[in-house]
């Protein structure tokens, strides 16, 4: 073992130590044994609870909604935009295109709030310039059902995310390929899915299963702009922690643990595909 592989060891150690840590105290909590306010009885109760309960089940359809319109939008729109980038060649436009990247969620969530509100800029420019004759005839963006607000903060983040990376492997790959299927009469669409999408594509499932996730598991954004009606499994938790009643925080670790378990089954059936399909590693 050479020295740089040496010097890593004490943080992955750190790290891991801390990380497994929390997880077997989470794990402890959500079964039960939590002796700081008397409960020392090992039992699966509170995650049959969670799972069983409407108002969770609602939770995780909505947060599933959000993350895969989200995660499947950001992917379409930003390898599109990867592409425009790779045949435009302009360092200016890159640069401008990657600054959403180094903003926090947070800051673009508060913009879009001021942006396109009912009280926001738009609404204000539209009022008058007279396509509007009152403030609430404007579509309602922020706080609705359908997420609209909170979508449009994770497409804004995460469309350049993934025009940036995949611009980075499509500048590398061997482009002798595309020039052959062109020159054997090979179509747009045939070069793409034949040759382009097996050489990204492990690109795109590891983009997947990033931005899945994290938009899944987001707080800030949806605690922002979502609609109280319509929670997400992470603010759902969080009420469930922030409750006087301590009795109900081992629901609130029970449901953290859910979150992650549906992280992780997404991210193996991710992976499985990826090894199903071409440019994969199919064993035979």
């Amino acid at each position: 073992m050479n020295k740089k592989k040496l010097a890593v060891i004490p943080f992955f150690v750190l790290n891991g130590t801390v990380i497994f840590a929390a997880l077997f105290k989470g794990l402890q909590i959500s079964l039960g044994y939590y002796p700081v306010i008397g409960l020392q009885e090992i039992t699966a109760a509170h995650y049959r609870q969670v799972l069983t309960d409407p108002f969770f089940q609602k939770s995780l359809v909505y947060s599933c909604y959000l993350a895969l319109t989200a995660t499947f939008l950001s992917l379409l729109l930003g390898i599109g935009l990867a592409f425009l980038l790779l045949k435009t060649k302009k360092s200016a436009l890159n640069k401008i295109i990657s600054l959403p990247i180094s903003l926090p969620h947070i800051i673009v969530a508060l913009m879009v709030m001021q942006g396109v509100s009912q009280s926001g800029i738009i609404s204000r420019l539209f009022y008058q310039l007279g396509v509007i004759h009152e403030i609430n005839q404007f579509p309602l963006l922020i706080h609705d059902s359908a997420g609209f607000g909170i979508i449009l903060v994770f497409l804004y983040k995460e469309i350049p995310y993934v025009a940036v990376t995949t611009l980075a492997i499509l500048q590398q790959l061997e482009l002798g390929y595309i020039q052959v299927a062109k020159n054997l009469g090979a179509s747009r669409m045939r070069i793409f899915f034949s040759v382009i999408l097996p050489m990204i594509q492990r690109t795109v499932i590891t983009l997947f299963v990033i931005l899945f996730c994290f938009t899944f598991a987001s707080f800030e954004v949806p605690y922002l702009l979502g609609n109280p009606s319509n929670q997400t499994v992470a603010l759902t938790a969080y009420d469930l922690f922030s409750q006087a009643d301590l009795t109900i925080r081992p629901q609130a670790f029970a449901l953290n643990l859910v979150m992650s378990g549906i992280c992780l089954i997404v991210t193996l059936i991710a992976l499985i595909i990826s090894r199903l399909l071409p440019g994969g590693e199919k064993t035979t």
